[in-house]
């Protein structure tokens, strides 16, 4: 077969799933990694009875793809469902947590929305569509739902998500779905309506959220388990061409010739030393932000709360001017991840809202949530659980005028055919995302 030794670079879940599936359908793939571990952000730990998460601490399932995958790698049996209560889902206003509407009852009777805002929504409709199609997430929902609804609403949701500001994003990069419905229907509720059969028909699977018996950390570990040549502890320095074939140099050595290399590492770790591309090329991606976060898990008796914590967590407004972005209820969430007797709250600090606060130190940090954790849950004990990881990195946004982005990743590769660039700097940046774009590369490889 030609063409068919491959070197990935970067352990992350997109370079995972296409190195297995590049492997599966008898490639020559060896794969390369900087850390001792695979997985990328995913990273899970177990710490005296406390179970937490580093990085994502869920995968929503609703794409026939991504469960076919979770099959076919055998994961199926270990995955583990969300507490229904996790359905609940709480904002911030006023200094209260109130309940996001789950239907059109709760949608009319909620607190969270003034009755104009109600109106605005209903009058969805009548928004001509805007022929700018690179707007920025605030300006899309602020034109067709109403200032409230992207205060209350939008603003939260993208904090939550994607660690950002709805004013920091393009609409059509990061939630392209919306960007459609605009574009196709003029009207996002009636593009709900008139898209339920097309969507019904797509490979979807019933919604499911989830994780795994050991953590969401048990998706990359049990991929790489399958892969034949996997080094770890191999920093990639250079990924360079001599006579037509690609030679990998890291801190271990040479290692090559390679038909094919994918490049699955963020582009903020980027250089030219790495690869082929220009300065100018280089200066355009530098241009990928990467707001830097801080997760903080934190462990409480459950009689230090006053708060129920039913529910997935809370999203904070900017509006409510806090300092915090929100918190996962961690323990409520799934089962066993903090003793019987304790809850165990993921809270998350900076993003691109509040950058500079992501970098506190640690201890600091607990002082300034707590303070919000009294206030917004009924906090009055002390943590009996503490660990911080800091991201000075974290999600990458995709900005308006993202376009020209996506062109000098297209040019590099048009110039370099066989050198592939992956990673959640194109086309999603969730688990799921990340899991297809893999598979999709794979298939493109294969042909």
């Amino acid at each position: 077969m030609n063409n068919n030794k491959i070197a990935v670079i970067g352990a992350g879940i997109t370079g995972l799933t296409a190195a297995y599936k590049l492997q599966n359908s008898n490639f020559d793939v060896t794969l390369f990694e900087r850390k001792g571990e695979p997985g990328g952000s995913i990273k899970t730990v177990r710490k005296s009875g406390w179970q937490i998460e580093y990085g994502p601490n869920t995968l929503l399932l609703k794409d026939a793809v991504v469960a076919g995958f979770i099959e076919e790698i055998g994961l199926a049996g270990e995955k583990v469902t969300a507490n229904p209560d996790a359905e609940k889902r709480f904002i911030v206003k006023h200094g209260e947590l109130q309940a996001l509407p789950y239907s059109l009852i709760s949608a009319v009777s909620t607190p969270l929305f003034s009755v104009s805002a109600k109106l605005r929504i209903v009058a969805e409709p009548l928004i001509t569509r805007n022929k700018n199609r690179d707007q920025t997430i605030a300006g899309f929902a602020e034109r067709r739902l109403g200032k409230e609804f992207l205060d209350y609403a939008i603003n939260p949701f993208v904090a939550g998500i994607y660690a950002n500001r709805p004013e920091n994003l393009s609409l059509r990069h990061t939630l392209p779905v919306m960007d459609e419905l605009e574009a196709d229907y003029g009207s996002l509720i009636w593009g709900q309506i008139a898209g339920a059969k097309k969507r019904k028909e797509r490979d979807s699977t019933d919604r499911e959220l989830i994780s795994f018996r050991q953590g969401m950390q048990q998706l990359p570990l049990t991929i790489a388990k399958g892969l034949k040549n996997l080094h770890l502890n191999h920093e990639v320095k250079m990924i360079e061409k001599r006579d037509g074939e690609w030679i990998i140099q890291t801190q271990m050595g040479d290692f090559g010739p390679f038909d094919q290399v994918i490049l699955n590492i963020p582009t903020h770790k980027w250089n030219r030393s790495l690869i082929p591309m220009d300065e100018a090329e280089f200066n355009t991606l530098q241009k990928v932000n990467y707001p830097a976060l801080s997760v903080m898990l934190l462990g409480y008796m459950k009689d230090h709360i006053e708060h129920p914590l039913d529910g997935f967590g809370f999203l904070v407004p900017e509006k409510e001017r806090r300092d915090i972005l929100g918190a996962l209820f961690s323990s409520t969430l799934f089962k066993g991840r903090a003793p019987d007797d304790c809850h165990l709250l993921t809270v998350f600090v900076g993003g691109g809202r509040q950058p500079e606060l992501a970098s506190m130190d640690s201890e600091q940090m607990i002082k300034m949530i707590e303070l919000e954790l009294k206030d917004l849950i009924g906090l009055k004990g002390e943590a009996v659980f503490k660990d911080h990881v800091f991201w000075p990195n974290s999600i990458p946004g995709y900005h308006v005028g993202y376009d020209e982005i996506l062109e000098t990743l297209s040019d590099i590769e048009n110039r370099n055919s066989s050198l592939h660039l992956a990673g959640n700097f194109r086309k999603g940046v969730s688990v799921p995302d990340c899991i297809k774009n893999g598979l999709k590369l794979a298939e493109r490889i294969i042909g």
